[in-house]
């Protein structure tokens, strides 16, 4: 006999899988704190510095806007410690995607900050934001909407992460027609403008409807749309896009709260 029951084994074999992708998750989530600081240290330029490098593009948010991501980081760090030292059932399937997703934005980071290139950042985005739309499915299939700091902390870190890369996402489109087309950022401006945000309004429609119930995705959605807002109003002094976008804007709040949200839950036929 060797003192283990049948049922018993199963359990262990699962916590010994888990415990490497608990640490891993620390890990890559302290990583994602450092990787910005490394122009700082002469390793490759600022994100914010190559976004401007040729003018300011009409989609792109003012700085202080990217200011959301201490925010997320800070959240991710509150879920691996929960996750290292009291996991729950939430955690434990929220953890795999969202750990795929940090590691596609270190590299992301990596990438934008040392090689600069646009095709290859826009291809790096595009998995980080499937990564976090599959974290905010599972955290809606769980149904933990109950108000107690968990499911705050899940809902508010998962919502933001997912909300603000269909903004990143959004604002990469034209970035990378620009570069398909050879043209400059303050070339076609209209088109790079719908170019952003009518991707975000379908993105927008596909999470309510097939994602997730999440209202935090919409307040980083909506935060990041009005950077563009801002940027165009403010900075660039380009009032007719900044009409046209906030209209689009708009629009996507009151469709999200006149119609609600079916989430992961479809309707029943």
């Amino acid at each position: 006999m060797t003192g283990y029951s049948v049922q018993a084994l199963p359990l262990e074999k699962r916590a010994l899988r888990t415990k490497p992708i608990k640490y891993l998750f620390l890990i890559v989530v302290i990583a994602q704190f450092a990787v910005p600081a490394l122009p700082a240290l002469g390793f490759g330029e600022t994100i914010g510095d190559r976004a401007v490098a040729d003018g300011i593009p009409p989609e792109l948010p003012l700085g202080v806007f990217f200011s959301i991501w201490s925010v997320i980081f800070f959240g991710l760090l509150a879920i691996a410690i929960l996750n290292l030292f009291a996991p729950d059932a939430a955690s434990k399937r929220l953890v795999p995607p969202l750990t795929c997703a940090v590691i596609g934005n270190c590299l992301w980071m990596l990438c934008a900050q040392s090689v600069g290139s646009t095709w290859l950042d826009f291809l790096l985005i595009l998995p980080i934001a499937v990564f976090t739309w599959e974290a905010a499915y599972r955290q809606d299939r769980t149904g933990r909407y109950d108000g107690t700091p968990r499911s705050i902390l899940y809902g508010l870190t998962v919502g933001l992460f997912a909300g603000w890369l269909t903004v990143a996402t959004s604002i990469s489109f034209p970035d990378l027609g620009r570069w398909l087309l050879g043209r400059g950022p303050s070339d076609a401006v209209w088109q790079s403008l719908w170019m952003t945000v009518i991707p975000a309004a379908i993105m927008a429609t596909v999470f309510a409807s097939y994602i997730s119930r999440n209202g935090w995705y919409f307040v980083a959605l909506g935060w990041g749309l009005l950077g563009v807002i801002l940027n165009n109003w403010l900075r660039l002094e380009t009032h007719g896009l900044a009409i046209a976008a906030t209209v689009i804007t708009l629009y996507i709040i009151f469709r999200r709260v006149r119609f609600g949200a079916r989430g992961s839950y479809p309707a029943k036929l």
